[in-house]
């Protein structure tokens, strides 16, 4: 989580409903489990939050986020190390095989993947989709 600090985000967050905002990373405060996001100072829990993704102010920037029918292709270092790190709920494909439905990741390194249950899965062979938020 050290990595967002200092950087412009859009946290989308449950409370009553999916809330998308958008600041600066100021700090994570450890001992409330929470992301103070600013210039507010708004503090938002880490239980609370479905995904955290850069704020592009360049237009040429786009994320490398691909659409699947059931969410979005895991591709990036940051993306599993959130995975893991919110236990988001993660479907794992081989070809058009479900290998792994509503799972987590339990870590992660270059070319690996373990899941909740152990198995360690390559990150080349199988599709990893990471669900996607309703409404979006």
């Amino acid at each position: 989580m050290r990595q967002w600090i200092g950087r412009q985000v859009i946290v989308h967050y449950e409370d009553e409903g999916i809330i998308q905002v958008s600041g600066t990373v100021e700090r994570m405060n450890y001992a409330d489990k929470s992301l103070i996001l600013g210039p507010g100072m708004q503090s938002i829990p880490f239980n609370k939050i479905n995904v955290i993704q850069p704020l592009h102010t360049d237009s040429k920037k786009r994320s490398r986020t691909k659409l699947h029918s059931v969410g979005y292709v895991m591709s990036d270092m940051l993306q599993f190390d959130n995975a893991v790190y919110f236990q988001s709920a993660v479907t794992v494909w081989q070809g058009e095989r479900l290998i792994a439905y509503n799972s987590s990741i339990r870590s992660h390194d270059r070319d690996f993947a373990v899941m909740a249950d152990g198995r360690k899965l390559s990150k080349n062979d199988y599709l990893f989709v990471v669900r996607s938020l309703r409404g979006y």
